[in-house]
């Protein structure tokens, strides 16, 4: 196989290891028509840039997808050089929009993005670049996605305030910022993945977004032991609502958002 460099994304469905045979066959089912809709998703999704005055906005590149048991993993090869900066704008978009629609499949998604080498073939995905996001893709007690360190490294210049080169300020915030993530022992901040943005664009029915997160989450039933993840991310949807959503609707021109 050949090695190949650019953005490698792994994401888990929670608590599926738990799941009967029969919850089993379902999961299935929604997983396919889940990433049926996902490849099949628009890549001119707005990414925070403003294509009035620097043109057409970035495309990623086709990627590579493999799956096995709750685990997706997702490839995009975009080469070295300025490929990762240019790129991970629309994947950022992509990923916020696996976490949303995931939860209208009734499938909460948990992973983590990293950039590097790895090798593709078909189902078999292995190289460090997925070992990098293997390893912090269980890491928050949450549903969502996370930058592994190394790619907040990488990815630094792009995430830290970013100009084009016609001096166009970009708000970032469309796809990704710091938040300070709930791991599992401790508390670490973290570049994240703007999901709650795109699950309120993708649910604008007259509700709030709470609301319309809290229909979509009630039917699961949530075991003891791991309420913590509903709560964490709740708590980050709602922090999302009152930081990021009043400067993202004004910089993208979108109708004004309600939270009350």
């Amino acid at each position: 196989m050949e090695t190949q460099f650019g953005i490698v994304a792994m994401l888990d469905a929670l608590g599926v290891s738990n799941y009967k045979i029969d919850e089993s066959n379902q999961f299935v089912l929604q997983r396919d028509a889940l990433l049926t809709e996902l490849m099949n998703l628009n890549t001119d999704l707005s990414t925070g840039f403003d294509t009035r005055s620097s043109g057409s906005l970035p495309k990623y590149p086709k990627m590579t997808l493999a799956t096995f048991g709750d685990t997706i993993i997702i490839c995009w090869p975009t080469g070295k050089d300025k490929g990762p900066s240019v790129m991970f704008p629309g994947i950022a978009v992509w990923l916020g929009n696996a976490v949303a629609l995931g939860i209208k499949y009734g499938i909460l998604l948990r992973g983590a993005v990293s950039v590097g080498e790895y090798l593709a073939d078909g189902s078999t995905i292995l190289g460090p670049a997925v070992a990098d996001a293997h390893a912090w893709s269980g890491e928050a007690d949450w549903f969502g996605v996370v930058l592994t360190p190394h790619c907040q490294i990488y990815l630094a210049t792009l995430l830290d305030n970013v100009v084009m080169k016609n001096e166009t300020k970009i708000n970032t915030d469309s796809w990704s910022f710091e938040y300070e993530v709930p791991l599992h022992q401790r508390k670490k901040k973290m570049y994240v993945i703007n999901w709650p943005f795109y699950f309120w664009i993708l649910n604008q029915n007259g509700n709030t977004g709470f609301v319309n997160l809290s229909q979509l989450l009630s039917p699961h039933s949530i075991r003891k032991g791991v309420e913590s993840k509903y709560e964490n991310s709740i708590e980050f949807f709602k922090w999302c609502e009152e930081n990021k959503f009043p400067s993202l609707i004004k910089d993208l021109r979108i109708p004004p958002y309600h939270s009350g």
